[in-house]
């Protein structure tokens, strides 16, 4: 479980949704549950940011690892209770993990994770909720700009 949230760093009211499931498949990685849920931010797949990022994840999970999964993409103006109902459609479908792209999912996750404590939720972006079946996965752009600055050094040939 752990190689697909990895694969990763990534339904009712959703405008899209894609499955790529199959209770049949075996995993290369040793998973053998149905799939990773994942559900995007607003803007979803092609914002060019967080959602494609997750998706390339969750492409790449399938391919390389043969987990396959279902993601869904919001739609615009929903409201909280919306993506309540989304994570607990994926969670009572069996996906697990389950992750919400963006810090807009937190409240959804603490609410939802509770309910369903033998499914692994992870959120993008936000480090808040400190339940034992949440996973977060936060960027720290600070060590990234560290290393280009590293890098730079490195490339300097004068001072």
């Amino acid at each position: 479980m752990a190689v697909s949230v990895i694969a990763l760093a990534a339904v009712g009211c959703g405008k899209s949704s894609t499955d790529t499931s199959s209770d049949s498949k075996k995993s290369s990685s040793g998973y053998t549950g149905k799939g990773i849920g994942l559900a995007y931010d607003i803007g979803g797949k092609g914002d060019q940011s967080f959602n494609d990022a997750a998706y390339a994840g969750f492409q790449k999970a399938e391919t390389e690892f043969k987990i396959g999964g279902r993601d869904i993409e919001p739609q615009d103006g929903e409201s909280d209770a919306d993506k309540v109902q989304r994570l607990e459609q994926l969670a009572k479908s069996g996906y697990n993990p389950v992750i919400g792209v963006g810090f807009v999912y937190a409240p959804a996750i603490k609410e939802v994770a509770a309910k369903y404590p033998k499914i692994t939720f992870g959120i993008i972006d936000d480090e808040q909720d400190k339940a034992a079946n949440v996973a977060d996965m936060v960027f720290h752009e600070e060590q990234a700009s560290y290393l280009a600055g590293v890098a730079a050094a490195k490339a300097t040939k004068k001072n």
